[in-house]
């Protein structure tokens, strides 16, 4: 039997073997990324102004000096998926064998369009589908309804399996699951290419709403989900508190898109983090940039190892205790 040593010696030699032979621009282009990976470029992960992202070591390592995210490229591409290092691992190993048979050639730069990019065209779906999906989700029909013609629930096939997208008018910021709970060859979300996860889902409404009324700010899009169905719950039986729900694509998500400080800022923000190690990260972070911001940060802390959609599902939370 081969001893645990050896194993992780193995594994670290094809490591290495995958970062000489697969390297950043190579993810870049792949990955169908907007811009040029040199040594000083612009993010391909969020909007900005000014350059701020370097490619350097002939390719082998990143670093984005707006963030102080850095690493080589097993790195680069989980936050390109926002996947974890097996999934990134396997994605670079599917393509590693194919990029050998072809001339390492200077990069140039997408000629894709801006934004994701989606595996088809998302569809509003037919009153059919949306209870369906009311049904195998724990969600009531009115609340899918509202969630469909508010523009954040879409539906497209990925992978040849029937699956929801949120998202909102602008494309920014977008992701994608199977409707029947499965996986992916990625994992549980899609590997889309292109969101802006600076970007919250909803933002589009901000301008449009009084200073006055409230942020509910989820994390993730199945709690993004929950919450904006709770909230139809909540006024379709009399709730008097107007509220914006939302949501941010991922507890990883660190900084803010520029055009959303201006009318987020001052508000009162209600963070709704999953209670786990990441969910404290998100809370602690986020709350720390609202903070900053002139808003007042409220918390509501869930049960550890719980989130959001367990608790409104359960029944031990109720929409009017989130919403009042």
């Amino acid at each position: 039997m081969r001893s645990l040593k050896s194993k992780g010696e193995d594994f670290e030699r094809n490591r290495n073997h995958l970062r000489e032979a697969y390297r950043i621009p190579d993810a870049w282009r792949d990955l169908g990324l907007e811009g040029e990976p040199t040594p000083s470029c612009k993010s391909p992960f969020r909007d900005e102004s000014s350059p701020s992202f370097s490619i350097h070591d002939d390719g082998r390592k990143f670093k984005d000096h707006g963030t102080g995210e850095s690493g080589d490229v097993f790195e680069f591409v989980k936050l390109a998926l926002d996947a974890g290092f097996k999934d990134a691992a396997q994605w670079i190993e599917a393509r590693a064998g194919t990029n050998q048979e072809r001339p390492r050639r200077p990069h140039k730069a997408a000629t894709r369009p801006k934004g994701i990019q989606w595996p088809g065209p998302l569809v509003k779906g037919t009153e059919k589908t949306w209870h369906f999906f009311a049904g195998i989700r724990g969600l009531s029909f009115p609340g899918v309804y509202a969630a469909v013609h508010a523009g954040i629930l879409r539906f497209v096939k990925a992978e040849g399996y029937k699956c929801f997208v949120i998202t909102d008018e602008t494309r920014k910021a977008g992701e994608i699951r199977r409707i029947d709970g499965g996986e992916f060859e990625a994992g549980k979300v899609y590997p889309l290419a292109g969101p802006d996860k600076s970007w919250l889902v909803g933002a589009s409404w901000l301008p449009e709403t009084r200073k006055t009324t409230p942020v509910f700010l989820t994390e993730g899009s199945t709690d993004f989900l929950a919450g904006f169905n709770a909230y139809s719950r909540y006024r379709r039986t009399g709730g008097q508190n107007s509220w914006l729900p939302l949501g941010l694509l991922g507890a990883s998500g660190k900084t803010l898109h520029p055009d959303l400080h201006e009318p987020l800022a001052g508000r009162t923000v209600r963070l709704a983090p999953d209670g786990d190690k990441a969910g404290d990260k998100m809370a602690d972070c986020w709350g720390t940039m609202l903070s900053s911001m002139g808003c007042q940060v409220e918390i509501l802390e869930m049960p550890r190892g719980r989130d959001l959609r367990d608790m409104l599902e359960s029944g031990e939370l109720e929409p009017e205790e989130v919403f009042e």
